[in-house]
């Protein structure tokens, strides 16, 4: 995959090849946006491009530039020309090849680790000590740094120093999904990148290529026949990430059952960790989005969860407009603050009583 695969983002992708153009790289981004849309992907295969053997692009240490879209630098002692549109990786030499590997000895991926789900001081270190050589075989050295919103505080300090003085020709690439979590001393340093969930039309027309033959066959004259791709569309958000990875209307199903576990109609089941609790949160969110919707217009045709008609209306009926409104800005609040580890138990039975308040 290159940079020309990469659907939806086209006004982060210009930004992105405008700064190889017109060879104004920063020394570091921040792909801020919804996860599941294109950001690491796009980070890849910006390294890609960066550090791509066979494709057309400016050097570290550009010689003179022209106006407009074009820049002329020295490569292989000629002169090359270069536009927004010849940018890109070639995705097939070696050093393609190993940076979709993970294996560049350039290119580092930094995540979050262990129990408590940080990116600790140790891992830092290692980084600030590694971006200190020199590039072993490729033109940049490039970090990217994945949920960046869990660096620790200690983390944090360390990576300010590395902000202030980056090495020469290394590039860090931050991605988070909530960047209003990374400290300002570290957001201000960077130059931010935004990343926008994808059209509705555009979300079907990927969920078809990526699907059986047998439903790539109905063709685009039928994509008003095609159910299931618009309902993936519209519950993932217009994130392809999450549409193509996870088994969204099963997952939908199983959460709305314990959605009503917690009005008192079933057993209720405990969750297994802090992500899925924020799942969950997630999802009714979206349940209660669609009550208040049919509540205040009577009309189906604004619905997310579409294939629920008859349930979400019954439920509409046994709450007020005000109350679901009152019980959704509740709701967000508490999955605002599991990021402080609540007691499970404590937050189960609150939720559930919360609903029960407002549906009865």
């Amino acid at each position: 995959m290159a940079l020309k695969d990469i659907l939806g983002q086209n006004r982060a992708l210009e930004m992105l090849k405008g700064c190889i153009v017109k060879n104004r790289l920063a020394h570091a981004y921040l792909f801020a946006g919804e996860s599941g849309i294109g950001k690491r992907l796009t980070a890849v295969n910006f390294a890609k491009t960066l550090n791509c053997r066979e494709t057309v692009h400016s050097s570290p240490r550009p010689r003179s530039a022209k106006r407009g879209r074009q820049l002329t630098v020295d490569s292989e002692e000629k002169k090359l020309h270069i536009t927004h549109h010849e940018i890109d990786c070639c995705d097939k030499c070696p050093s393609c090849i190993k940076i979709d590997k993970a294996i560049h000895p350039d290119v580092f991926f930094i995540q979050p680790e262990g129990d408590g789900g940080q990116i600790r001081i140790e891992i830092i270190r290692v980084l600030e000590e590694a971006l200190s050589y020199k590039a072993y075989e490729g033109r940049w050295k490039i970090a990217i740094i994945d949920e960046a919103e869990n660096l620790n505080q200690s983390a944090a300090n360390a990576f300010l120093k590395t902000l202030e003085e980056p090495p020469e020709h290394s590039i860090l690439i931050l991605i988070s999904s909530m960047p209003e979590l990374i400290p300002e001393t570290i957001r201000s340093r960077r130059q931010s990148i935004n990343f926008s969930p994808l059209p509705i039309n555009m979300m079907v027309e990927l969920l078809i290529q990526n699907s059986p033959a047998s439903l790539r066959e109905a063709g685009r004259a039928k994509l008003n026949d095609l159910r299931e791709p618009a309902l993936l569309s519209m519950l993932s958000c217009g994130r392809p990430g999450r549409a193509l990875s996870e088994d969204l209307i099963d997952k939908r199903n199983c959460l709305l059952d314990r959605f009503k576990s917690l009005l008192g109609m079933g057993d209720i089941n405990a969750w297994d960790d802090r992500d899925s609790m924020e799942e969950w949160f997630e999802w009714v969110h979206l349940w209660l989005r669609d009550i208040a919707v049919f509540k205040a217009t009577n009309s189906s045709g604004l619905l997310i969860n579409y294939d629920k008609e008859s349930e979400i209306k019954k439920k509409k009926k046994n709450a007020a407009l005000k109350d679901i409104l009152v019980l959704s800005d509740k709701l967000n609040n508490i999955k605002s603050l599991l990021r402080f580890n609540l007691n499970e138990k404590i937050t189960l039975n609150y939720t559930s009583l919360l609903l029960k308040e407002t549906f009865g």
